[in-house]
């Protein structure tokens, strides 16, 4: 990856040195300050280029703020180089990981601003240290190498967000009308309503996640939350159907079985659908298996349809009366222990190495990820990550780099 490093120089020269060797070792093309220096300059529109074109961007803070390019603009601009370079980062959604000194690390009277005696010196750098730590905070450093090895896992945990968390193990929208006639139960399943279910099972078919967006009961209809979660459970590998707000965001979590036998369990008229649903020879095939299942269910729910040979009895029950308005509370109660409640919140777009090391840690084989859009996208995503392949890539990660098995922080 690109990674642009930021930091004021002459009081860092060694940390950025470090910082520069470990991360070029591993193979990452490095942007700094040195090759400005070199070039003989570092003229302002030059860095914000090259931060826009980064992967990563690292900002190195101690005790000093650093030049300010704008002071005698005729409309001055009293930001550092250092904070016009963030801005520029923020702006155009690029990963910040921040590091600050540790605040115990003795450090020379001559490289802290507040030394040097002018009226309010130092207020700029602790209002930047401030706003880092508690925005984009990666990592609390004393020593060059201690810098570097943070660093390096830091930028390490960006590649395999790209590489882990964007692989988006199973989204599908369900907002489409077809699928909403489904959802809010039509009485008599059209033949449009199973294209779309066709369709929809299609494309979930090797995915590991299905997203459902729920409301206060009247998007999804409880019985046709049990049917779906019978086809799923029948014809794809999906593991884990999340639930989502209208505004997107993580109400819930749980398998197919987990809601079939929940929803059996509260309703006995489903469960005894189930039974009999077992009772018939079911089939691989997406089109004959649906045909199958949304044929029993009609047959279940509406005593009227005709009862082909071989077709076990009608129930003689309507849905209408069976059915309730799905809501995330009467999810939570019918699902029981096995409903998911919680999920890690990114507020940015990129993992912080402590969510590395919840994903590592989590009792979830499957663990549901709600993270921000990336910029200029507004909103949440919902992702569910595999927590074993992601433990494993984690491994191979720090095995191809190199890099010191420090502890995540």
């Amino acid at each position: 990856m690109k990674v642009y490093i930021s930091s004021t120089y002459q009081d860092l020269v060694d940390y950025r040195a470090a910082v520069d060797r470990t991360l070029r070792r591993m193979g990452h093309d490095v942007i700094g300050m040195e090759q400005y220096i070199a070039e003989g300059g570092k003229p302002v529109e030059r860095c914000k280029a090259d931060v826009r074109v980064a992967d990563v961007y690292v900002i190195i803070v101690a005790w000093r703020f650093g030049y300010v390019p704008g002071r005698t603009a005729p409309t001055p601009d009293l930001r550092s180089i250092t904070e016009i370079e963030l801005a520029e980062a923020q702006a155009s959604g690029k990963a910040v990981l921040a590091f600050l000194l540790d605040p115990e690390m003795p450090w020379a009277p001559n490289r802290v601003d507040a030394m040097g005696g002018a009226a309010a010196a130092g207020e700029d750098v602790l209002r930047l240290r401030s706003q880092l730590g508690t925005d984009y905070l990666a990592g609390i450093f004393r020593t060059p190498d201690d810098l570097a090895s943070q660093v390096a896992a830091a930028v390490s945990a960006q590649g395999l967000t790209r590489h882990m968390v964007d692989r988006v193990l199973g989204e599908t929208s369900v907002a489409s009308p077809d699928m909403d006639s489904f959802a809010k139960g039509e009485i008599q399943l059209s033949d449009s309503s199973l294209i779309s279910i066709k369709n929809m099972i299609r494309s979930a078919g090797m995915a590991r996640a299905l997203v459902l967006q729920i409301d206060a009961g009247e998007r999804w209809w409880s019985t046709r939350l049990f049917l779906l979660a019978s086809l799923l459970r029948s014809l794809t590998s999906v593991r884990q159907v999340v639930f989502c707000d209208i505004s997107g965001r993580f109400a819930g979590m749980a398998s197919p079985a987990a809601i079939m036998d929940g929803l059996a369990s509260a309703f006995p008229q489903l469960d005894e659908f189930a039974r009999n649903l077992r009772l018939g020879v079911g089939t691989s095939d997406i089109e004959r298996e649906t045909d199958r299942q949304t044929l029993a269910w009609n047959q279940f729910v509406n005593p009227a349809t005709t009862v082909p040979a071989g077709a076990f009895p009608v129930a003689g029950i309507s849905e209408v009366d069976l059915k309730v308005g799905v809501r995330p509370r009467l999810l939570e109660g019918w699902i029981g222990e096995r409903w998911v409640s919680r999920c890690i919140r990114m507020e940015g777009y990129d993992l912080s190495m402590s969510q590395v090391q919840q994903i590592v840690d989590s009792l979830l084989p499957d663990v549901p990820i709600q993270r921000a859009r990336k910029a200029p996208d507004a909103g949440v995503e919902l992702l569910v990550v595999d927590r074993d392949a992601f433990a494993l890539e984690l491994a191979r990660e720090w095995v191809r780099s190199g890099l010191p098995r420090s502890s995540m922080r």
